[in-house]
């Protein structure tokens, strides 16, 4: 089951919401993500497209696909289901954009506490870096929240 979920996550990753429910977790945790790690988030999504794939520099054997229902860290090199995910998110329940955005951490791996520790600023460290180097069209837009 593991693998056939690994090999569907990598080949076209935007059914993780569906999926996640499937898998054994071992501690489930509600949580409040920092405004600024979901905003640029959520921004990325927007503008480079839904959903997204980023590669860890610093943390070489780990990737995260990134959709507007879940971001779902995986270990590469391993077969096992993902490490730890962000779902749930609710932005709507905020009064500002400064706020927290209430969501829910799954933990699938005993060690992924440890992780996702730097996870968020890891993910919005490379997301700047990415619409920073994103060519910006001639007409610009509004976009709806």
């Amino acid at each position: 089951m593991y693998m056939h979920y690994m090999v569907m996550l990598r080949r076209n990753f935007s059914g993780m919401k569906s999926s996640l429910p499937d898998l054994p977790i071992l501690k489930s945790l509600p949580l409040r993500m920092e405004a600024v790690h979901y905003n640029n988030v959520f921004l990325a999504l927007r503008r480079l497209g839904e959903p997204l794939k980023l590669m860890l520099p610093g943390l070489r054997s780990f990737e995260v696909y990134l959709d507007r229902d879940a971001w779902v860290c995986f270990e590469r090199t391993s077969e096992h289901p993902p490490l730890l995910a962000w779902t749930g998110f609710r932005g709507n329940a905020r009064n500002g954009l400064y706020e927290p955005v209430p969501c829910r951490l799954l933990l699938y791996h005993p060690y992924a506490s440890q992780l996702m520790r730097n996870l968020p600023e890891e993910i919005s460290r490379l997301l700047i870096r990415r619409l920073s180097h994103r060519t910006i069209p001639v007409t610009a837009r509004v976009i709806a929240f």
